[in-house]
């Protein structure tokens, strides 16, 4: 979330446990689908890469969307390897999350003005002296166009 977009005026208490299991919902969501359709195709890939390609020699032109048949039959057949794969991301993303609750941000020191102090000036970024160059001597040189 943007921290600058919100503030502590945003919404009331009654409303932050809705945002947060909107929240919730919706991390869950993305993750569970990550399981279940991106995941498998990726090990597909992979493993057509370096195993060869997928299914039993009989299968004639056994390819993702055999391999989906046979994950999701997997799944209903609850095979622990099915359902560690669909799972998978997001138990690690929760396992994650888990490892830094508590963890918050360092406080930033904000030094305060007495009255009779001023702010300090703005830092700017240094000026880069041109070197001086020999009198007599142009600046520019154009390229010469003619044959003379």
């Amino acid at each position: 979330m943007n921290a600058a977009a919100h503030t502590d005026d945003d919404g009331s208490d009654e409303q932050r446990p809705a945002h947060r299991l909107r929240f919730e919902l919706i991390f869950a969501s993305l993750w569970l689908v990550v399981g279940l359709f991106l995941l498998p195709a990726l090990i597909f890939w992979v493993g057509g890469a370096l195993l060869g390609p997928y299914g039993a020699s009989d299968q004639q032109g056994a390819g993702l969307s055999t391999f989906y048949i046979d994950f999701f039959a997997d799944l209903t057949d609850m095979s622990g390897r099915a359902w560690s794969i669909a799972l998978g991301p997001l138990l690690l993303m929760y396992l994650l999350r888990a490892v830094f609750i508590g963890v918050k941000a360092a406080p930033v020191e904000r030094k305060t003005l007495d009255e009779d102090e001023e702010p300090p000036a703005p830092r700017r970024a240094p000026v880069k002296k041109e070197p001086k160059r020999p009198p007599g001597r142009p600046t520019r040189v154009e390229p010469r166009m003619g044959n003379d």
